[in-house]
């Protein structure tokens, strides 16, 4: 283990052990929050049977957000987020130790959540904060979206075990004696529109697909079937469009400046859509949004 490991684990016992005789402050308690998720993560807490207790609720969920540093702010995404802080996914990743104030959408919040926090990990375009200050109202909101996450997790647990045990029950001589209408119902359950996303920057090819997920779209990496909107960048367009455009298709180009912008074969494709260089995910997805829209 490294020294920063080390150090995260010492601070660790030592909020355990002052735990026992004495309550934690609320900050104390997000922190000690944040340290029992990195170091489980690093592997440097006892095995499942020790008397270490379990992880706390985390919802993997891919909100934006902002952060400011010395130089500018930057807008990123969380890989997931809990009451003691979250895991941000960023190429401006910061050094252990660093403060940073937060400005963070929550879904169907007109206001974003604010807090401060500090960074306890960091490697190659991640790292985790923990929060060192959180407002009341935002604590709230955090908690409300925690309850929702791990809610919507239970019901889905309760729905597979319920179709487990009826097959179970089910007599093995009575599955061959009629359709299975199940695989098709199963088919129209997904309503959710399909974009078709192919991009040569992987970075953003990740978060694309991510953002697009958490907002309700099914997400297409391969051109093996046809899609009503296809997102790709000059590097891509030529094969995938000659694989998967039809007739109505809406194009959407990707660090594009405009029809100017286009060259040689690439000028009759007639995109419905230009996101201007540099692209974010959040950009890409606002032009999409707004082509559904207008469906």
């Amino acid at each position: 283990m490294g020294r920063a490991h080390g150090n995260a684990l010492d601070e660790y016992n030592a909020l355990r052990e002052k735990q026992k005789s004495q309550p934690l402050s609320s900050e104390q308690e997000q922190r000690l929050d944040l340290l029992r998720d990195v170091l489980l993560e690093l592997g440097a807490l006892p095995a499942e049977g020790s008397p270490m207790p379990p992880r706390p609720v985390r919802a993997d969920a891919v909100l934006e957000l902002s952060f400011a540093t010395h130089a500018d702010v930057v807008r990123a995404y969380t890989k997931n987020i809990g009451a003691g802080g979250l895991a941000i996914k960023t190429s401006r990743v910061l050094p252990v130790g660093s403060t940073l104030e937060l400005r963070i959408r929550l879904p169907d919040a007109p206001q974003p959540l604010l807090a401060q926090g500090q960074v306890a990990w960091a490697r190659e375009e991640e790292m985790g904060v923990a929060f060192t200050q959180l407002p009341a109202d935002a604590e709230r909101r955090l908690k409300e979206l925690l309850a929702a996450d791990a809610s919507l997790l239970n019901r889905v647990r309760s729905v597979l075990k319920s179709d487990v045990m009826e097959l179970l029950k089910t007599d093995v001589r009575e599955l061959g004696k009629g359709p299975a209408p199940q695989a098709a119902q199963a088919q129209e359950v997904d309503t959710r529109p399909v974009v078709l996303v192919r991009l040569l920057d992987a970075k953003l090819m990740s978060l694309v697909t991510e953002l697009f997920t958490q907002q309700g779209l099914r997400v297409l990496t391969e051109a093996d079937k046809p899609a009503p909107i296809i997102v790709v960048d000059t590097g891509t367009a030529l094969d995938v469009l000659r694989a998967a455009a039809r007739p109505g298709t809406r194009i959407v180009m990707v660090n594009v400046s405009g029809p100017d912008s286009l060259v040689g074969r690439l000028t009759n494709l007639n995109p419905a859509a230009f996101v201007r260089s540099p692209a974010t995910a959040a950009t890409v997805y606002q032009s999409v949004s707004k082509l559904l829209g207008a469906r």
